[in-house]
């Protein structure tokens, strides 16, 4: 069969479950079917309510309530981690360090073959750099955050919490196959357009900036694809790699503005009149903002490198360009002014 996203012809699945954490999350819940098309048995983790799946075997677990993932584990074969603590500051250390390092553990006692971790490009904080590959420094917890990565509170502490947790996968040295994974903005259809509610003065300001969007659905078979190759590995081969997963054509907000005006002549979408921010006073505004002089480049001015990924045989099944089109293809008469 052939994986999605890959030009390899893969091996048959293994008969052992692939377990997937936060199954029923906005990335969740299009991984899960993409592994039941690829003929995967799935396990799949959930908090609240089970996914509506019937093809899947539905755990329900808590993280806060216990860290005891033996049962969650047991007979599987591969473990994609996804489940994580993205607003609640206070319980982002539990959800995002402790669980990830009790997972790893448990997965390792189970003889587990495969371990695949959900990371961000925010653990490079603010680079120094505007082209970041997988060997860009990251940030390092010990320093003042404040000071590497130009963000609010709460973005803050869940960098830290993804460093930490990648600090825990990388100090257990397990004999396992583990990608870390590091997703730039993973965006679904409807959220592609929301660029049209910025006010004028955001729009100004910001638009010159590229979106680092990449379409969810892309991000779920990289996560696939990278598991099946982990895999098809010799019985003996254990390795820790890290993967930009990006989309090098996902353009600027500028770019979404344009082609949805012309597709739609929705006013929320014209294009403005007057000079756009330049990079030059995009930078001082955040140096004055943060109080710190040192050149750092925020998201929206950086190209994350994608091609070690690319390396491994894969390619985007949709792209972001595509799913642009798919965005615009659902917009109705009755949004237009």
């Amino acid at each position: 069969m052939i994986s999605p996203g890959s030009s390899r012809v893969s091996e048959p699945p293994p008969k052992q479950p692939v377990l997937v954490t936060g199954a029923t999350g906005a990335l969740g819940r299009h991984l899960v079917p993409q592994l039941v098309r690829a003929g995967y048995q799935v396990r799949g983790h959930y908090r609240t309510h089970p996914g509506t799946c019937d093809a899947v075997d539905w755990r329900k677990m808590n993280f806060l309530d216990t860290l005891d993932f033996s049962s969650l584990v047991e007979g599987c074969g591969a473990v994609i981690h996804l489940a994580a603590e993205t607003n609640n500051g206070p319980l982002m250390y539990r959800v995002n360090v402790e669980s990830t390092a009790a997972l790893l553990a448990a997965a390792r006692s189970a003889g587990t073959r495969y371990f695949g971790y959900a990371s961000s490009i925010v653990v490079y904080g603010s680079p120094t750099r505007r082209v970041v590959d997988e060997t860009a420094p990251i940030l390092d917890p010990s320093a003042p955050l404040i000071r590497q990565y130009r963000a609010d509170p709460a973005m803050l502490e869940y960098a830290r919490t993804k460093v930490l947790a990648e600090t825990e996968i990388n100090e257990l040295r397990s004999s396992m196959i583990i990608d870390l994974y590091r997703p730039t903005v993973v965006i679904d259809l409807d959220e592609i357009l929301s660029v049209g509610s910025w006010s004028l003065i955001r729009k100004l300001a910001c638009a010159y900036r590229r979106t680092q969007y990449i379409y969810v659905k892309d991000v779920a078979a990289a996560m696939l694809h990278l598991m099946a190759l982990g895999l098809r590995s010799p019985p003996d081969r254990s390795s820790i790699e890290v993967f930009n997963v990006a989309d090098g054509d996902s353009g600027t907000f500028r770019d979404i503005l344009r082609l949805a005006y012309k597709v739609t002549r929705d006013r929320r979408y014209k294009p403005h009149i007057g000079s756009a921010m330049n990079m030059a006073l995009d930078l001082t505004k955040d140096a004055l903002k943060y109080c710190d002089p040192h050149l750092r480049y925020a998201l929206g001015m950086l190209r994350f490198c994608n091609a070690k990924l690319l390396s491994t045989g894969f390619r985007l099944p949709c792209g972001f360009k595509s799913a642009l089109k798919l965005a615009l293809g659902q917009t109705t008469p009755a949004s237009i002014a």
